[in-house]
C-alpha cells in the first residue's frame, strides 16, 4: 500500500475486511464438506464473523459522521503502520484469490479448524495491537470486545479440532 500511515479509521476498515473474509472462508468451507453437523458448526462461525464485520462497520459509519470532531491528525509512527499493513496483507483470513485455493486444498474439517485457529491467533494480535494503538475510543472499546470473543473461539477451535482428532 502506498500509504505509509494507519489511523483509526483505516484500522475499523480493515478490520471489517478480516471479519468479512473469515464469514465467506467459512461458509466455502461449509459449502466443501458434507457432514451436516459439520455444515452447521461452520455456518454458525460465518454468522459470528459477520456479526463482527457489522459490529465493525456501525463503528465505522459513525467515526466518518463525526469525522470534523475525530482528530486524525495525529498518525501512528511509520513503522507501527507498515507492520499493521504487513500483518493484515500476509496474514489472518486470506485474500478471495488465496482463499479459493486454500479451499480447493481443503481435505477434512481438521483442515478448516486448523486454518480457523491459525487465523484466530492473527486476529487477536492485530486486534491486540489496535487496542493498544487506537485514540477513537468506541474502536478501542470494540477491538477489546472483539478480542474477548476472538479468544473464546481460539478455545472453541481447539477444542473442536481436539475432538476431531479423536
Amino acid at each position: 500500500m502506498a500509504q505509509s500511515t494507519f489511523n483509526d479509521l483505516e484500522a475499523l476498515r480493515i478490520s471489517i475486511n478480516i471479519e468479512k473474509r473469515g464469514e465467506r472462508f467459512y461458509k466455502a468451507a461449509a459449502r466443501k464438506l458434507d457432514d451436516p453437523d459439520v455444515k452447521d458448526m461452520l455456518n454458525e462461525l460465518a454468522v459470528q464473523e459477520s456479526e463482527h464485520a457489522e459490529t465493525f462497520r456501525m463503528l465505522y459509519d459513525q467515526a466518518l459522521e463525526n469525522k470534523e470532531y475525530f482528530d486524525d491528525s495525529y498518525l501512528f509512527d511509520p513503522d507501527v503502520s507498515a507492520y499493521f499493513y504487513a500483518m493484515v496483507e500476509s496474514t489472518i483470513f486470506p485474500n478471495e484469490k488465496e482463499q479459493d485455493e486454500v479451499i480447493d486444498r481443503i481435505q477434512n474439517v481438521k483442515d478448516v479448524l486448523k486454518i480457523g485457529i491459525q487465523a484466530e491467533k492473527e486476529s487477536i494480535l492485530f486486534y491486540t495491537e489496535m487496542v493498544i494503538y487506537s485514540k477513537y475510543v468506541e474502536a478501542k472499546d470494540a477491538f477489546r470486545k472483539l478480542l474477548q470473543e476472538e479468544k473464546s473461539h481460539l478455545i472453541n477451535l481447539q477444542g473442536l479440532l481436539a475432538k476431531y482428532e479423536d
